[in-house]
């Protein structure tokens, strides 16, 4: 496989948040899991996740373009190995930890970086005024939602 140029690496870094909320916006929706019978439609799995069927489809082919699921030949919707890692009875899943860090408290947070490099401060702090956090990151301590 032919390494992409230098700018090209660049853009799919900077534009690497667009996809990881994506991929937090499935997770929420609960899509591997809907996707564990089979393939589906994006009207299929807009019925059962209550979304609009154009929009999440748009959200399906864009994580379909780096691999997390794959479209088939007649517009349908499977699961990958990405996807697997999403489905939450997964013994590795990491769909807690991809809705955990679509949460305002962790994207605003982030989104300050500029200022804790220039003074310290951390982007909790900064942001929302959080001096001292601690999360428990395990599945019984995240609230659970049906897709």
């Amino acid at each position: 496989m032919r390494e992409l140029p230098s700018s090209q690496q660049i853009l799919q870094m900077l534009t690497g948040k667009w996809m990881a909320q994506a991929i937090s916006v499935a997770a929420t929706l609960g899509v591997a899991d809907l996707l564990i019978g089979g393939p589906q439609t994006a009207e299929q799995l807009a019925t059962s996740t209550s979304t609009h069927p154009d929009s999440l489809y748009r959200l399906l082919r864009a994580l379909a373009s780096i691999g997390v699921f794959a479209e088939t030949e007649d517009g349908r919707f499977t699961l990958t190995p990405l996807a697997q890692c999403l489905r939450s009875d997964a013994p590795d899943t990491m769909r807690n930890w991809a809705r955990l860090l679509a949460l305002p408290l962790f994207w605003q947070s982030w989104g300050d970086l500029l200022h804790s490099v220039k003074t310290g401060e951390t982007g909790l702090k900064h942001t929302l005024g959080i001096l001292d956090f601690r999360l428990p990151i395990c599945s019984e301590a995240w609230p659970q939602t049906e897709p």
